[in-house]
C-alpha cells in the first residue's frame, strides 16, 4: 500500500465527521460528493449567530475574591467574538471559493485519482514546477491585508471553523469513493525566513495529523524541487477545499529568488488541480504579492480583502458596545462617549490592542482595589503598558504619511480604485451592520431575548415558543440579568408551554430538521447538552439545575 492509499480509521489527532449528503440547492453542486458533504449555505443572519462567541459571564462573579476575579477577566481574549460586517463579507468570499474550487474537481470523474497522482510523479522526475500542466482554474484565490492586530487571522480561523475540517466518505449513490478523506481547508503560517522546503514539511506534516499518512516522514530528506509536487499532489488526493497561508509577509526574509518561486506555486495548485489558495499577511506583504499572484487572482471574482485600522463611527462603537458588558470590578463603568473616544485613541482602531487595553485596565483595577475602570486609568494602562507599539500607535495618530511609512505593518499606500472600492464598502458596511443589530438586538435587553432565544432553539423548542419564553423571563428578570441563569428559567418556562408535535408534523419536516424534540420537563439531555456548550462536565450541568444535591444537606 502507497502512502496515497489510505486507510479508514480514526486518528488521535485529526478530527474529522462522516459524510452526511445533503442536497446544495444550486445545480451546479449537485452530483459532486465534496460539495454535497459540505454544510448548507448560510444566510447572513444565520452566520452572524454562528460567529458571535460571549464570555460566561455572571455578576455574582463580581463577589468572588481579587485573584479569582483576575482569572475570570481572562476569558476576554480566549471567548469574546463580536461579528462586524467584514466578518460577514470574509465568511461569503470563503464560502463562494471553497464551493467554487471543488466544481472542477468531482473524484467520481473517470480517473480522478489515477491524474492526480501521475500529474505529481511527472513532475518529480523533471525535477522542476515548470512543466506542471496547465488546466484552467475554476477557482483562484485572494489576499487578506492588512493593519496588524486587526484581527485577520483570528477572524479567519474562526470562519473556517464553522465548516469541519476533514470529512470522511464512505459510499455516495451506492458506489466506493476513490477519495476517502476530503481535507475542506488547511491554515498554516509562512515559515519565518520564507523557506519553501520548511512550507512543504509543514505542510505534509498537517496533512499526516490530519489523515493518518507518512509523508513527512517519508520525504523529510528531499530538496525544495521534490516536496512542491510532492505538497500539490497529496493536496489533489485528499482533495482539499482550500489552502490558507499565514504571515505571508515572511516572503521578505526568502533569499534568492525564493519567494517569486513560492507565489508562482501557489498559482501553479490553481492552475492544476484548480485548489483555491488564500494569503494572509499584513500591509508589509503587499509588495510580494505583486506579480504572478496578483494577476492569477484577478480571474477568481472574489476580490482582495484589505482591512484598515478601524473609524470611530458606529461600528466601532458596536464593537465596544459588546466588549462593555464584561467587567469584573466592583461596580460597572457605563459605556459613554467619554469612552469610545478614549479607547479610540489609545488604541487608534486597532481591535486587538482594545481587547487588550480593556483587560489590562480590568486588571491594574483590581490589583489597585479600585471600584470601576475609569478614563483617567485607560490613560494610565496605554502609557505604562503598550510601550512596545506606541510609537507605531504615534504615528497612526499623526496622520502624517513619512512617520506611517516607517512602520510597514501598519502602511498602506492607497490608490484612487482602493479609494472607490473602500466607498462602496462603507456603503456596505452600513446595511450590514444594520443587519447584525437586528440579529443580535440594539440594546442589552433585546441582546439577551435574542441570545436566549437561540439557546431554546438549539435544544429543540420550536422558535414561536423559545422567542415568547425568552421574552417573558428577561422582562420579569430586567433588574438581574446578571445574576440569573436566564436559560434556564426559560428552558422550564418552554417546556412548560410547547406543544408536543405529533408523528405527521415531525416527518413532514425532512432531514434537514429530523432532531427529536425534547419536551419532556424532566428529560436531562437538554440539560447534559446546553451545559456541554458552556464547556460544563454533565454533573456541573446537573448539578447547576438542582439535580444534584450536596449529601451534608440530608445528614442531621
Amino acid at each position: 500500500m502507497s502512502e496515497f492509499d489510505v486507510p479508514l480509521f480514526h486518528f488521535s489527532r485529526g478530527t474529522f465527521v462522516e459524510a452526511d449528503y445533503q442536497d446544495p440547492l444550486i445545480e451546479d453542486y449537485r452530483s459532486n460528493p465534496l460539495l454535497e458533504a459540505l454544510p448548507p449555505i448560510w444566510d447572513e443572519k444565520t452566520v452572524v449567530q454562528k460567529l458571535a462567541s460571549r464570555p460566561k459571564f455572571h455578576a455574582s462573579e463580581r463577589e468572588l475574591p481579587v485573584h479569582l476575579r483576575l482569572h475570570c477577566v481572562q476569558r476576554i481574549s480566549r471567548d469574546f467574538f463580536q461579528p462586524l460586517s467584514r466578518h460577514l463579507e470574509l465568511e461569503q468570499s470563503i464560502s463562494r471559493l471553497i464551493r467554487d474550487g471543488y466544481v472542477g474537481r468531482n473524484p467520481l470523474t473517470p480517473n480522478y485519482a489515477f491524474r492526480a497522482r501521475k500529474d505529481a510523479y511527472e513532475l518529480i522526475m523533471k525535477g522542476s514546477t515548470s512543466g506542471y500542466p496547465v488546466n484552467t482554474p475554476t477557482s483562484a484565490g485572494f489576499a487578506l491585508v492588512g493593519i496588524s492586530g486587526i484581527g485577520k487571522s483570528s477572524s479567519l480561523l474562526r470562519i473556517l471553523q464553522m465548516y469541519p475540517q476533514v470529512i470522511l466518505h464512505r459510499k455516495y449513490q451506492g458506489k466506493d469513493m476513490p477519495a476517502p478523506y476530503q481535507i475542506v481547508w488547511l491554515k498554516m503560517d509562512c515559515p519565518h525566513d520564507g523557506s519553501i522546503r520548511g512550507l512543504c514539511l509543514n505542510f505534509l506534516l498537517a496533512v499526516d495529523s490530519l489523515v493518518g499518512t507518512k509523508y513527512y516522514k517519508k520525504n523529510v530528506t528531499k530538496n525544495p524541487d521534490e516536496l512542491l509536487p510532492l505538497m500539490a499532489q497529496a493536496a489533489a488526493v485528499h482533495c482539499l477545499g482550500v489552502l490558507v497561508i499565514d504571515e505571508i509577509q515572511n516572503l521578505q526574509e526568502a533569499k534568492d529568488d525564493r519567494a517569486a518561486q513560492m507565489l508562482n506555486f501557489f498559482v501553479q495548485l490553481v492552475n492544476t488541480i484548480g485548489l483555491p489558495v488564500i494569503l494572509v499577511g499584513t500591509y508589509k506583504a503587499l509588495p510580494a504579492l505583486n506579480g504572478e499572484f496578483r494577476n492569477a487572482r484577478r480571474n477568481s471574482g472574489q476580490g482582495d480583502a484589505t482591512w484598515h485600522h478601524f473609524k470611530k463611527d458606529e461600528e466601532w462603537t458596536w464593537l465596544l458596545q459588546g466588549l462593555w458588558k464584561y467587567q469584573w470590578t466592583d461596580k460597572k463603568a457605563e459605556l459613554n462617549q467619554e469612552f469610545i473616544d478614549i479607547m479610540y485613541d489609545e488604541s487608534q482602531g486597532i481591535s486587538d490592542i482594545a481587547i487588550k487595553l480593556f483587560m489590562l485596565t480590568q486588571w491594574r483595577t483590581l490589583d489597585k482595589e479600585m471600584e470601576q475602570i475609569t478614563p483617567e486609568l485607560i490613560r494610565s494602562v496605554a502609557k505604562d503598558r503598550l510601550t512596545l507599539i506606541r510609537p507605531a500607535l504615534e504615528a497612526l495618530r499623526s496622520g502624517k504619511k513619512k512617520q506611517i511609512q516607517n512602520f510597514a505593518d501598519i502602511y498602506s499606500s492607497v490608490s484612487i480604485d482602493d479609494y472607490l472600492d473602500r466607498i462602496e464598502a462603507e456603503q456596505r458596511q452600513a446595511e450590514r451592520l444594520e443587519l447584525i443589530r437586528n440579529e443580535l438586538g440594539y440594546d442589552v435587553v433585546e441582546q439577551t431575548v435574542n441570545e436566549v432565544c437561540a439557546w431554546l432553539v438549539e435544544a429543540g423548542i420550536d422558535r414561536q415558543s423559545a422567542k415568547r419564553s425568552a421574552e417573558k423571563v428577561v422582562q420579569a428578570h430586567l433588574s438581574e440579568l446578571d445574576r440569573v441563569d436566564l436559560h434556564k428559567e426559560a428552558l422550564k418556562l418552554a417546556l412548560h408551554t410547547q406543544p408536543v408535535p405529533s408523528s405527521a408534523s415531525t416527518k413532514q419536516r425532512g432531514r434537514s430538521n429530523s432532531k427529536v424534540i425534547l419536551t419532556e420537563p424532566n428529560d436531562l439531555r437538554v440539560i447534559v447538552s446546553q451545559g456541554r456548550k458552556k464547556k460544563l462536565s454533565a454533573y456541573e450541568a446537573l448539578k447547576a439545575v438542582g439535580y444534584i444535591k450536596n449529601p451534608l444537606e440530608f445528614l442531621g
